[in-house]
């Protein structure tokens, strides 16, 4: 019979595996950072027996294995926009995983990991497979810097969001999740401040960097660069109670995506003839947008009972990306090695996209550039709406602790899609009307030390 799983230990387990904290800067500039800290301390342990650190070196992997079969023909569905979406009934790739970590003590105080994450992502670059990367550096135990690729630390499950043993569902709320998770790591450098306070944990951090994310929407690739990212999360923990305040302002710098050719014939349009066309490219063009994230998370874990909320909004003057809300309450009881859990999310667009007039030509234009205009005008108010989004989910699910180190989950999902709000979803053919859609899944997930 299995130990039964505390959240205490729970902590210790995950602790191992995932160090949290931030992001990283260059990959092979990080490599070198990290192959040298090695070599010196190496070889300060061999002319300095007075050190008071020896170098420590630890691997830790993760997994899951995952099954998950889709009721609709229409809509295929992808946990995370920077996944692929499955175009099958059932599908193994949804939610299957593997995770490596490797965690090296440097000296006292200055420490270096690395994270590995493989899946079925909708980039095909090496890089965007490393989720970790980075040195910290600890002056005291109040105080840590961070430089690499490190996460954001935005969300509750920020720091093992792809861990799937360290949280309750088969996989982080879609709803919540899913479009913010384009910011979860970045490449540049944070600190953190930690003290005790009124019997608690208060945590402050901010970081800066940028990122880069390739997309899988609609089944089209977005390839984003985002500058100037700044982030702020400040975490009280007292006892069994968490709660969380977040806020990031970021900046698009470059994108790419089938919308950059319908801004270029936008501004080829004069405004004598089309006073609309150089305002719908405006809105549409992404280098300059930004955009700011807010959150709010609060968690009970105690005894039996495992609760835990968060709310968000996102505001954004882009027409591509418009400002919605989004928020979950996921509420679990355990029964010896066994937790069952019901979630209620919710995602929904903040208002409708800008209206914009269509091009008004004289009867004796050219019929030849008439057609191209009212082609632009279509591509256009294809490019606002095809970011709206509204829907509802119910999930029903129990996870089952074999072992201190493994767990089988089943859940059901119900969900709830509005007609023409299906963006999460790469849809076969135009939604026509509000859709329902049941997604049945079971995972095998575990951790593992080498």
């Amino acid at each position: 019979m299995p130990d039964k799983i505390t959240k205490k230990k729970l902590n210790r387990i995950i602790d191992k595996i995932v160090d949290v904290s931030s992001r990283a800067l260059g990959g092979s500039v990080l490599l070198l950072l990290a192959h040298f800290g090695v070599m010196s301390q190496a070889q300060a342990r061999i002319h300095d027996h007075s050190e008071q650190s020896e170098f420590n070196l630890s691997v830790n992997g993760f997994g899951t294995l995952g099954l998950v079969r889709n009721s609709s023909d229409e809509l295929y569905f992808h946990r995370e926009l920077s996944m692929n979406a499955s175009d099958s009934e059932y599908s193994f790739k949804t939610d299957s995983l593997l995770g490596l970590q490797v965690n090296a003590d440097l000296t006292e105080s200055l420490d270096a990991i690395a994270q590995l994450v493989l899946k079925d992502r909708a980039s095909d670059m090496a890089l965007d497979s490393l989720e970790l990367l980075f040195l910290r550096y600890r002056p005291n135990r109040d105080w840590a810097i961070r430089l690499g690729r490190t996460n954001t630390d935005l969300y509750i499950h920020s720091e093992y969001r792809n861990v799937s043993y360290a949280y309750l569902w088969s996989r982080p709320i879609p709803e919540f999740y899913a479009i913010t998770s384009v910011i979860a790591k970045i490449d540049g450098v944070d600190i953190s401040y930690t003290h005790n306070l009124e019997g608690g944990t208060w945590e402050t951090k901010l970081a800066y960097g940028v990122t880069h994310s390739v997309l899988a929407v609609q089944a089209n690739r977005f390839e984003i660069d985002i500058k100037n990212v700044f982030a702020l999360t400040s975490i009280y923990t007292w006892d069994e109670w968490t709660f969380r305040l977040a806020a990031a302002a970021v900046e698009v710098d470059e994108l790419d995506f089938l919308s950059n050719d319908v801004v270029d014939g936008l501004n080829l349009v004069p405004d004598t003839l089309w006073p609309e066309a150089s305002k719908m490219a405006q809105d549409i063009d992404g280098p300059g947008q930004k955009l700011q994230y807010y959150a709010l998370g609060l968690q009970y874990d105690h005894m039996n009972w495992v609760i835990q909320s968060e709310l968000g909004y996102v505001d954004s003057d882009w027409g591509i990306i418009q400002s919605f809300y989004n928020g979950y309450l996921s509420v679990g009881y355990r029964v010896d090695e066994m937790t069952f859990y019901g979630v209620l999310a919710n995602i929904d667009n903040s208002g409708e996209p800008t209206s914009y007039a269509s091009p008004q030509l004289p009867a004796h234009f050219p019929l030849q550039l008439t057609a191209q205009i009212n082609a632009l005008y279509e591509g256009a108010l294809e490019a606002f709406t095809s970011s709206k989004i509204e829907q509802t989910s119910l999930s029903l699910g129990m996870r089952w602790d074999l072992y201190p180190n493994t767990c089988i989950k089943f859940q059901w999902d119900h969900i709830w899609i509005d007609q023409r709000s299906a963006a999460m979803w790469t849809q076969v053919q135009e939604q026509v009307g509000d859709t329902e859609v049941d997604l049945l899944s079971v995972n095998f997930s575990f951790i593992f030390n080498l």
